[in-house]
């Protein structure tokens, strides 16, 4: 690859491979550029910041958040909705596995959430799922389930979980802690 040449798509690839390397933390931009094999220069045409680095590494996932927020705003039973967001987020929890594994390990929920590009669709997403006029109780659960989202990431006796399995412990953890009935196969 010319030292020049650095297509976002690359960059957020080769990101990725370092985070889960290095962690992202103790990546840099030079290193990004080193794994692509062109100038930092390069890197920066597309990316000011590391963490403009780590949004385009995360934006696929937000991008499916995005679509459920959107989703989970038109079904008006609170129960159906909850039930979508934990079955939604469980697939997700699976399809996103490496990902979380790589950056949620180090950049809590909490963070994301004051991330101004993040901040208020996972607010959102939280009201959603906890219901109208929730409770503390309801604030906490659903608190849980959302940070625990990165629990089979991190945990190493889930590492070889297979996806569906894992997708249905997920789910059926949500349901338990939102008070939801267990789906059949649970």
């Amino acid at each position: 690859m010319a030292r020049g040449d650095s297509p976002p798509g690359l960059v957020r690839a080769a990101a990725l491979r370092l985070f889960a390397r290095h962690g992202v933390a103790a990546t840099s931009l030079q290193m990004i550029a080193d794994e692509l094999g062109v100038t930092k220069a390069a890197v920066y045409h597309h990316y000011r910041t590391k963490a403009a680095i780590v949004d385009a590494v995360l934006e696929p996932a937000m991008a499916s958040l995005a679509v459920l927020v959107q989703q989970a705003e038109g079904i008006v039973d609170v129960t159906a909705r909850q039930e979508l967001i934990v079955a939604t987020l469980a697939k997700q929890a699976v399809k996103y596995h490496q990902l979380h594994a790589v950056v949620l390990r180090e950049l809590p929920i909490s963070e994301l959430m004051r991330s101004a590009s993040h901040a208020g669709m996972l607010a959102r997403l939280q009201e959603l799922l906890e219901g109208p006029g929730a409770g503390t109780t309801a604030i906490v659960n659903s608190g849980i389930f959302l940070t625990g989202l990165i629990a089979p990431t991190t945990d190493a006796r889930l590492a070889e979980v297979a996806g569906p399995e894992l997708e249905r412990a997920v789910a059926a953890a949500g349901r338990a802690l939102l008070g939801l009935p267990a789906a059949k196969a649970d």
